[in-house]
């Protein structure tokens, strides 16, 4: 699988202060990949790099296998999309804004067909002769978002695309990020604070802690104290692999690993723990379970699985996990 980027050994920092500190990271192209964290981690900033908007202060970039130089910043940016947190009207019409938008990238060749195209891809055509002052915020976002792929580009980044919308059209944002990457065949990267929601829609997630990339998704995540090969949370006992190393603080169990259960589970797992039934949330055709197993845990199953085992709120469950399945730091 090719990469849209590869970064090595990346600093960068703001007034002498180090927010982003990355030794190697990939970014598979042709997929979509969430980047997670709490607010200051780094995600922005990261964004940004990656959108050609400002310059790395160490370290090597590649973009689809190409050295990322500043001499050539001018060709990578037309190559890629970014879509900010809080998105910006020029002023004039939704056309105009789009128009725009093709005009800098110099797509002016059938830009009236492209316009049309991404507004009625986006259910949006009614807005067309709309002006940008005018717009509601959730249309603002939808326009936003047609005149950052209007231009087709080879990378879209969105930087906290869910913030500030509704339940309907968060839904409606997961089904394009889908389908767009899956029928366009292209390369999504973006960032939220809600680490379920990423891991639920993206093919990969990238973890970041104080600008330094972790292994773990950071769900499920439990402090307390390893001794020998069981960490104790003070609520339950977890069962560790015999390679992981004392003096570690926190464990964290994938929500995919995580395996539901109506009777008791074999007695060759380890880690197994009777808990009830707290919340079941439908997560882009899958199924997102809160179980209060002496810890709060969240799962994730399919829908066929969720059918099968025919639980509901409030009902007694099995929670268990391999010790393999485990990460800690």
């Amino acid at each position: 699988m090719a990469n849209a980027y590869h970064l090595n050994n990346v600093d960068f920092s703001y007034n002498q202060k180090k927010v982003l500190s990355i030794e190697t990271l990939d970014i598979r192209a042709n997929k979509i990949t969430a980047l997670i964290g709490p607010n200051g981690c780094g995600k922005s900033t990261l964004l940004n790099l990656l959108a050609f908007l400002t310059s790395k202060q160490q370290g090597q970039m590649q973009f689809f296998a190409q050295p990322v130089s500043r001499k050539h910043f001018h060709l990578f940016i037309q190559r890629v999309s970014f879509l900010p947190q809080k998105p910006y009207m020029l002023r004039g019409s939704v056309v105009d804004n789009l128009t725009l938008a093709l005009k800098f990238h110099q797509l002016t060749d059938n830009s009236s067909r492209q316009i049309n195209n991404v507004l009625e891809q986006l259910n949006i055509s009614h807005l067309a002769l709309k002006q940008a002052k005018d717009l509601s915020g959730g249309e603002q976002q939808k326009v936003a978002l047609a005149r950052a792929i209007v231009t087709n580009p080879e990378v879209l980044l969105m930087d906290e695309p869910f913030s500030y919308l509704d339940h309907c059209s968060e839904q409606l944002l997961e089904v394009f990020i889908k389908d767009y990457v899956k029928t366009q065949s292209k390369t999504l990267i973006f960032s939220t604070h809600n680490r379920l929601q990423g891991i639920a829609i993206a093919d990969d997630v990238i973890s970041l802690i104080h600008g330094k990339v972790a292994n773990s998704p950071l769900i499920n995540l439990f402090q307390g104290t390893l001794k020998q090969q069981v960490f104790d949370t003070g609520k339950i006992k977890i069962t560790m692999a015999s390679q992981h190393a004392q003096g570690s603080l926190y464990v964290s169990i994938d929500p995919r690993e995580i395996v539901l259960s109506v009777s008791q589970p074999a007695r060759s797992i380890h880690n197994q723990y009777p808990g009830r039934v707290m919340a079941i949330v439908d997560e882009m055709g899958g199924i997102r379970v809160t179980v209060l197993a002496g810890e709060l845990f969240q799962i994730i199953i399919s829908l066929p699985t969720f059918k099968a085992l025919g639980f509901s709120l409030g009902e007694q469950l099995w929670i268990s996990f391999q010790a393999e399945s485990i990460l800690m730091f």
